[in-house]
C-alpha cells in the first residue's frame, strides 16, 4: 500500500534520497550483513513504492534477497525494473498489507518501509511489531513525518495551516482500523518494539527544500491545502490566499519538513 503515483514517488525520490539519515541507514545495513550462515539475508520492503528503499540500500547490502511488496501492480513493476538494473535479488508480491497473515516473515532479517508508518493505525503497527518479534526480525522505518514544517520567509497562516494538516494526517488512511498515527508513529513504534525487547534508535531525516527544489515544494504546498481544505476548519479564501502566496514565494523558499528514521533490532 504506497497510495502515491509514481510521478509524485518520482518527484520527492530525491530529496527523500539526500534526507535518509546516512548512519543509521549503515547500521541497519550493517545489521543485515551480521547475519550468519551460507544463504543470503532475506529483507522484505513494505509499501515498496518504485523501488526507493532498495535503491537507497542496495549497495550496502550487496547480496541480499529482496521481497517487494505493494499493493499497486504499476509501481511493484517499477521497482522489479529497479532492483534488475541495480543487479539487486527481488521478488515482487501484490497483496493489501494490512493482509499480514499473505506476507512471510519466517526467517526474514531485516523489514523495510519508507514514509509508510505515520499512514497507519495502531493496531496495524503492533500487529506487524507482534509478527516481527515472533520472526526475529528487525525493522528499518525511513521518513516518517513529525508534525514539523518550517517556511523561510513565512507567512501569517503558516502555523495555523500546518496545525490543521497535522489533524489531517491522523483521519483513517486504510492501513489498519481507525485513525492513522501521523506524527505519533515513532513514538507508537518505539513503544511497541522496547515493549517486546528490542533495542530501538532513531535519527532525523528532515527534508530540506530550496530553489532546486521548486516542483517538489510547490506540490507539497498544493497537497497541504487540499487536505486542509477537506477539514472544512478554515475559511476557504484564507486558505487559497496562502495557497497562492506559497507557490508564488515557492521558488524563493527554503522548507524545511521533519521526518524520522527508526532501527529497532532485536535485543
Amino acid at each position: 500500500m504506497s497510495g502515491f503515483s509514481e510521478s509524485w514517488l518520482g518527484l520527492r525520490e530525491p530529496a527523500d534520497l539526500r534526507a535518509r539519515d546516512a548512519a543509521l541507514a549503515a547500521r541497519a545495513a550493517a545489521f543485515v550483513q551480521a547475519k550468519e550462515g551460507g544463504d543470503p539475508a532475506r529483507i522484505v520492503d513494505l509499501g515498496c513504492g518504485t523501488g526507493s528503499t532498495l535503491q537507497a540500500l542496495h549497495g550496502q547490502v550487496p547480496g541480499a534477497d529482496w521481497l517487494l511488496v505493494d499493493n499497486d501492480a504499476e509501481l511493484l513493476s517499477a521497482a522489479v525494473r529497479r532492483a534488475e538494473t541495480l543487479g539487486a535479488q527481488a521478488r515482487a508480491l501484490e497483496t493489501d498489507l494490512t493482509e499480514l497473515a499473505a506476507i512471510p516473515f519466517d526467517g526474514v532479517r531485516l523489514v523495510t518501509a519508507s514514509a509508510l508508518f505515520d499512514l497507519a493505525a495502531g493496531d496495524f503497527v503492533d500487529a506487524l511489531v507482534q509478527r516481527l518479534s515472533t520472526a526475529g526480525a528487525g525493522l528499518y522505518a525511513a521518513l516518517n513525518y513529525d508534525g514539523s514544517k518550517e517556511f523561510e520567509p513565512s507567512h501569517p497562516l503558516d502555523g495555523v495551516v500546518m496545525a490543521a494538516f497535522n489533524r489531517h494526517q491522523v483521519q483513517a488512511k486504510g492501513l489498519g482500523g481507525g485513525r492513522a498515527l501521523g506524527p505519533a508513529a515513532v513514538s507508537h513504534l518505539t513503544r511497541s518494539f522496547e515493549a517486546r525487547g528490542y533495542t530501538v534508535e532513531i535519527a532525523e531525516s528532515p527534508w530540506r527544500l530550496g530553489p532546486a527544489e521548486t516542483a517538489l515544494a510547490s506540490a507539497h504546498i498544493a497537497g497541504m491545502a487540499d487536505a486542509v481544505a477537506e477539514l472544512d476548519v478554515l475559511d476557504r479564501a484564507e486558505l487559497e490566499g496562502w495557497r497562492q502566496a506559497r507557490l508564488t514565494m515557492a521558488a524563493a523558499t527554503t522548507t524545511i519538513v521533519g521526518h524520522l528514521d527508526l532501527l529497532a533490532r532485536p535485543g
